[in-house]
Formats: C-alpha cells, structure tokens, sequence
C-alpha cells in the first residue's frame, strides 16, 4: 500500500468546513485539483452513491462512497489490480477551529505501481485541496 496524508487547522466551525468539503459535485468551484464532478446518482452523500471525478493529468475515476459519518466521509474506487480510497475527515478543535485531514491510499500490485509514479502528483494534489477547502470556508 502506497498512501498519502494531510492534516491542517481551519478557522472555522467543523459544521461550516463540512458543508463546503460535503458538497463534492461542487469541488471544481474551489480547488483546481478538481475541474468537474458528474454526479451519478444524488449530490447529497450517502452511502453506495457514485460520482465520476476528473481531474488534470489524470483520467476520469467513479468513486463510490463506502463509509459516511456526521463529518466524514470515505470513498473507493477499484479497478483490476488495483484499489483506490480516499478519506476525508472533519474534527472540531473548538467552536471556531476545526482539523481537516486528507487521506489518499492506492493498494494492490498494480495500486502500488501507480502509487509510485504518481505519488509526487498525489502529494501536491491532496495538499492543494486541502489548502483550498481552508481557503474556500475562510473567506466565505
């Protein structure tokens, strides 16, 4: 297994940054990891619900929404060989702070490989994001 995290305060409260971070059909409005989300079944998570992720350099991934808290939430993309899951966790500080932390993970022979040749990419990618979500719930 191959995975990537990021964590990072933002001033605001976990209810404020989780509307924005739960939103995924609207990510491309805000960080430029992301230029569009096709929503395959409802916007609003839930579990099972899929929604097809582009974004720059790479090709097009269906996630699919496998674990769901109040302020968290986890998805997964498989495809031969490999494993993708990418979790997104919300936790209060204090009424005016909140911690976000970002967790990619390829696992499988293939995962692995991938993982590898674009572990630099996914790196910047889940630090990008996360800096923009903090970017996006502060000024908003």
């Amino acid at each position: 297994m191959t995975k990537f995290s990021t964590s990072l305060t933002v001033n605001a409260s976990q209810d404020a940054v989780w509307k924005i971070l739960s939103d995924v059909a609207r990510w491309h409005e805000w960080t430029p990891t992301v230029t569009k989300v096709e929503v395959l079944n409802i916007p609003k998570l839930k579990l099972g619900n899929r929604y097809k992720v582009f974004q720059p350099k790479l090709q097009p991934v269906v996630w699919t929404i496998t674990e769901l808290n109040s302020a968290n939430f986890t998805w997964e993309s498989k495809s031969p060989g490999m494993h993708m899951v990418a979790e997104h966790i919300v936790k209060s500080v204090n009424a005016n702070q909140s911690e976000v932390t970002l967790t990619f993970a390829f696992n499988g022979w293939l995962g692995n490989l991938i993982g590898k040749m674009y572990g630099k990419m996914t790196e910047e990618y889940i630090q990008t994001e996360a800096q923009s979500l903090k970017k996006r719930v502060e000024t908003s």
